[in-house]
């Protein structure tokens, strides 16, 4: 095989790209990080938790991105953990927000903390099978 080097032409030039040209692109790329800052800005973006918050007497509620930042798990594994009852219960604040108590949460992982400091236990029993004739 001969070994083509590469070419110095831009590649906004108009014989690689002839639909677009140089300004077209760049607009693309105002818009789309205009999009992502107002974005950012969005007023249903989750406040982190702060140590302040936790140090508040009462109740604390954490919404869902909350929890996701506290507990290293998915949306999924944390819903069939809520089923089985191995996992705080959610409620609903309204038919679109669900929050989680927090004191709850941490209980939880400090159970998880002091189970994973246990010696280990099998947790599958064997199963019996039936004998050949």
């Amino acid at each position: 095989m001969k070994y083509n080097p590469p070419s110095n032409q831009s590649p906004f030039a108009p014989s690689v790209y002839p639909a677009f040209g140089q300004r077209a692109i760049i607009s693309g790329i105002k818009r789309q990080r205009q999009a992502a800052q107002k974005a950012s800005r969005s007023p249903r973006a989750a406040r982190t938790l702060t140590e302040s918050d936790l140090r508040i007497p009462g109740r604390v509620l954490i919404k869902r991105r909350q929890l996701l930042q506290k507990v290293p798990l998915c949306e999924r594994t944390i819903l069939n953990l809520e089923k089985r009852g191995q996992f705080p219960r959610r409620f609903s604040i309204t038919s679109r927000l669900v929050a989680w108590d927090l004191k709850e949460v941490d209980a939880w992982i400090a159970e998880q903390q002091t189970a994973a400091r246990l010696p280990a236990v099998p947790q599958a029993h064997p199963v019996q099978r039936k004998a050949l004739r």
